[in-house]
C-alpha cells in the first residue's frame, strides 16, 4: 500500500492539467498551509472538502486583497519544475520534499522549497494533506511585488540623494510613479485637506525647457552675493563637499536625460507675493502648516521609490527661477508654490550603505534649547 501511495503522490505533482487530482481524496479533505501565516496578508490556514480544496488551492481562487493594496504576484503553472525530489513512504503517511521552481506572472524567478504530508485512509485516498514551505522567501517574491528593499529601518536609513547613479537608460513606467503616489497620498497633512499635486514631466521638450531653467539657476546661485549666512560658510575644500559637488555638477550636465522630472506644488503662498490672505500669511506658524502638509508626502514618495530600486534627489535650485518653471508648467504662479524638482530613475544597483550623517546624540536636546 505504501508504494501505491508514494505513486500517487508522484502523479499528484507531475501528471498534466487533465487529470482530476480532487478524485485523489476524500469528500471530507483537509489542506493545511501557511498561507495565514503571512505578515500583512491575511488568509486561511486551513481549507477543508473538496469543493473548497478545488476551488481555493487547486482551482487557484483570487488571493485576498492585502491591507496595503499591493497585487500578489503567482507563479505561472506552465513554467513549473521540481528538483531535488525526496519522498518517503511510512504506513498510511507519505512525505515529499522537493525545490520548486517556476516564474512568476510578473515575470520574476520563483524558487522555494516545498515539503508535503500526505496521509491516506485504508481505501488509498488523501484525507489529509499538511503543506509546509519557505514562508519568507515567498513572501518576498509573492507578496512584496517589485520591492527590493523590505526592512523599514533600511529603508529610511539607506535612501540617499541619487545623482551619478540614476540610470539615464532605462525607462520608467508610469505605473510604478502612480504605485508610489498611492503610498505618498497617505503620508500626514494639515487637517487631511491634501493642498499639493505632483506634476511628473516625461515629455523631452518639457524637460529641456526645465534643464535650461535649472542651469540658469544654477549659476544665479553660484553667483550670488555672499553673506554671513550658515550656507554660505561652508567649507567646500573637504573630499566630502567635493564629492557632493562633482555629483551636483553630474546632475545640471544630464538633468534632462533623466526619464521623468516632479515638480511638486503646494497650494497658497507663504512668500508675500500672491493675493488676498496669502499675501499677509508669512508668518512661521502659516509657514509650517503650509510646508508640512507636502513635505511628508514628499518624503513617503521618495521612500516608496528607493524601496523599489528607483532614486530621486531633492533639488530646490529652480526656486531661484519659480516663475519660470510655473510658465514652463501652466502652474499659477500665485495660487501655487513649488517644492523644487525632482530627478526620478531607476538605480544602477540598488545596494546602497547606510547615509553618513552626524550622530543623533549631537542633534538631540531634552527639555531646553542648549547650544552644544
Amino acid at each position: 500500500m505504501s508504494e501505491s501511495n508514494k505513486s500517487l503522490v508522484e502523479q499528484f505533482f507531475v501528471a498534466g492539467r487533465e487529470v482530476d487530482r480532487l478524485s485523489f481524496m476524500t469528500e471530507d479533505v483537509e489542506w493545511w498551509n501557511g498561507l495565514g501565516k503571512f505578515p500583512a496578508a491575511p488568509g486561511q490556514t486551513v481549507f477543508r472538502g473538496k469543493e473548497e480544496v478545488g476551488a481555493r488551492i487547486l482551482g487557484r481562487a483570487p488571493s485576498p486583497p492585502q491591507p496595503n493594496g499591493r497585487r500578489i504576484d503567482r507563479y505561472d503553472l506552465s513554467t513549473i519544475s521540481f528538483h531535488d525530489v525526496h519522498t518517503i513512504a511510512d504506513g498510511p503517511y507519505v512525505f515529499r520534499q522537493h525545490l520548486y521552481k517556476a516564474t512568476t506572472t510578473g515575470g520574476k524567478p520563483y524558487e522555494n522549497v516545498y515539503g508535503f504530508l500526505f496521509r491516506f485512509t485504508d481505501d488509498g485516498l488523501i484525507d489529509r494533506i499538511w503543506e509546509h514551505w519557505g514562508t519568507l522567501n515567498a513572501y518576498e517574491t509573492l507578496f512584496q511585488g517589485p520591492l527590493v528593499v523590505h526592512d523599514p529601518d533600511e529603508i529610511l536609513m539607506t535612501t540617499p540623494s541619487v545623482r551619478q547613479r540614476l540610470d539615464l537608460e532605462r525607462p520608467v513606467d508610469r505605473d510604478v510613479i502612480s504605485e508610489c503616489m498611492e503610498i505618498a497620498v497617505h503620508a500626514p497633512n494639515g487637517s487631511n485637506q491634501q493642498p499639493y499635486r505632483f506634476i511628473f514631466v516625461d515629455d523631452a521638450e518639457t524637460k529641456a525647457k526645465l534643464a535650461a531653467i535649472y542651469r540658469s539657476a544654477m549659476a544665479d546661485f553660484i553667483g550670488r552675493p555672499r553673506t554671513d549666512a550658515a550656507e554660505d560658510r561652508v567649507d567646500r575644500t573637504s573630499e566630502a563637499q567635493q564629492r557632493i559637488a562633482r555629483s551636483v555638477a553630474y546632475l545640471a550636465e544630464n538633468i534632462e536625460k533623466v526619464p521623468v522630472l516632479c515638480v511638486p506644488i503646494v497650494a497658497g503662498r507663504t512668500d508675500g507675493h500672491g493675493s488676498g490672505a496669502h499675501a499677509e500669511r508669512t508668518s512661521t506658524f502659516w509657514q509650517a502648516g503650509r510646508w508640512g502638509s507636502v513635505v511628508p508626502a514628499l518624503w513617503s514618495f521618495m521612500l516608496a521609490l528607493r524601496s523599489r530600486g528607483l532614486g530621486s534627489a531633492w533639488t530646490t535650485l529652480t526656486l531661484i527661477r519659480e516663475r519660470e518653471v510655473a510658465e514652463v508648467l501652466g502652474i499659477p504662479y500665485d495660487e501655487w508654490m513649488q517644492v523644487g524638482l525632482f530627478p526620478i530613475a531607476h538605480t544602477i544597483g540598488t545596494d546602497f550603505r547606510i547615509t553618513p550623517r552626524k550622530p543623533a546624540e549631537e542633534l538631540t536636546r531634552w527639555n531646553q534649547f542648549r547650544s552644544s
